[in-house]
């Protein structure tokens, strides 16, 4: 009489299925990543955009910054926050050397805001 045994075949397709799952995630965060794109005026106007089919543009004045603080995460990588004198703030992901450009973006907005005649508005942070 035969002994009716297990057939492991079907682990196959499911560990390739799993491998796609997996691989999924990773390609949405590498086009959110890459349709990601900071540029830089030169005097006091920061612009992000992102999206891949609709494109949002963020203008964000730095003469208007409260704080710029820098993010760098071993994991989720380098972001920046600017908080504005209203309050309102903004998140930059995907930034690399965050640090850095914190400080850079500090110091421009520091001599845009001097430039301006506007001494009060001295970023703290």
């Amino acid at each position: 009489m035969p002994q009716i045994e297990k057939d492991w075949r079907a682990l196959i397709v499911n560990a390739c299925w799993g491998g796609f799952l997996g691989f999924v995630p990773t390609a949405i965060k590498a086009v959110q990543i890459a349709t990601t794109q900071y540029s830089f005026d030169g005097t006091y106007i920061l612009t992000q955009q992102t999206g891949l089919i609709s494109r949002k543009t963020t203008h964000i004045d730095l003469r208007r910054a409260k704080m710029i603080n820098a993010t760098d995460n071993l994991f989720l990588g380098g972001s920046l926050s600017v908080v504005e004198n209203n309050g309102y703030a903004h998140e930059l992901p995907y930034i690399k050397n965050p640090n850095a450009i914190a400080q850079w973006l500090r110091t421009a907005a520091e001599e845009s805001s001097r430039e301006a005649g506007d001494v009060r508005n001295v970023l703290i942070s």
